[in-house]
Order: structure tokens, then C-alpha cells, then sequence
């Protein structure tokens, strides 16, 4: 045993596996044909943060946990860059069944305030090109992203927005 645990942590320096690193197993193959689908920590969570990257240039919404995607869907941003781009953190608000303040009280399902009154939030279309007044749609048809995203996400979790 002695030696297999001298060859497993030779084998992860040599990866650049650090100190502060938290990775499932699966993602180091040898260790996943060891261990299967165990996970080894050593100090940090930080890998198994969350995060949401919003690209508006191809329209696409990526989510990961850590470095792995969760998931990644089409989105229509807004209209002559109404789409604010930056860093920001999800919620405070966040709600099944919320109805726009400024638009004809316009229904806005699995809704997830990003800043101010822009919201990701499902839509029935969804064009792959910018058609909403600044918020980021997600499809509600077929595996329904928008709901899959809303019960993912966590209120302060990261979205960064940008080109």
C-alpha cells in the first residue's frame, strides 16, 4: 500500500495537482480505475464553486461547477446591446413565476435577477440572435434549460456577461 500511495502522489505532482485543488476522481483517470467515482479533497472547495458565463457574441449560456459544464444552452440577449456585460452575482430575486414591472406585465418563468431589472428568465422563443429588452431568454421548450438553470443555480452565484 505503501507504494501504490508514493505512486499515486508522485503521479499527481507530476499532473500539477496542488495543494489547494479538489477534483472527482473520474477527472484523473488513474484514479478513477482505482477509486471509481470517489472524490479526493485536500483544503479546497473552490473547483466546486459555480458559475455562469453568459456570451453575447454567440449567444450561448455556459454553467459550470467548478471546471466541469453542467450545462450550456441558447440564449437571446438584448436588443442594441441592452444587455448590460460585466460581473455579477445571481438574485436577490429569484422566482418561479415572475411578471415583468415594465413591460405589460409580461411573464417572465424560472426568473433569476442579474442586476437592476435584468433577469434571465425563460422565454417560449428563442431566436438565437438579441430580441429582448436587455434581460438573457432561455428556452422553456424541449428539456426546459430555463427550469434546469433555475433549480441549478444559487442566489450569489457568478454570472459574467460580456462579448
Amino acid at each position: 500500500m505503501q507504494a501504490l500511495s508514493t505512486t499515486l502522489l508522485a503521479l499527481l505532482i507530476a499532473m500539477g495537482v496542488s495543494a489547494a485543488t479538489t477534483l472527482p476522481a473520474q477527472d484523473i483517470p488513474l484514479l478513477s480505475r482505482i477509486f471509481g467515482n470517489a472524490s479526493y479533497s485536500n483544503s479546497s472547495s473552490a473547483s466546486k464553486s459555480k458559475r455562469v458565463e453568459i456570451n453575447l457574441t454567440t449567444q450561448r449560456l455556459k454553467a459550470y461547477q467548478g471546471r466541469r459544464l453542467v450545462m450550456q444552452t441558447k440564449i437571446s440577449s438584448g436588443k442594441n446591446r441592452a444587455t448590460p456585460t460585466g460581473s455579477f452575482h445571481a438574485g436577490p430575486y429569484k422566482n418561479e413565476e415572475h411578471y415583468s414591472s415594465l413591460y405589460d406585465n409580461a411573464p417572465m418563468p424560472w426568473s433569476i435577477q442579474v442586476t437592476g431589472h435584468i433577469f434571465i428568465h425563460g422565454y417560449n422563443v428563442v431566436p438565437e440572435f438579441p430580441a429582448s429588452h436587455g434581460c438573457i431568454r432561455v428556452p422553456i421548450s424541449g428539456r426546459n434549460p430555463a427550469k434546469r438553470l433555475f433549480e441549478w443555480l444559487d442566489v450569489g452565484t457568478p454570472v459574467q456577461i460580456a462579448y
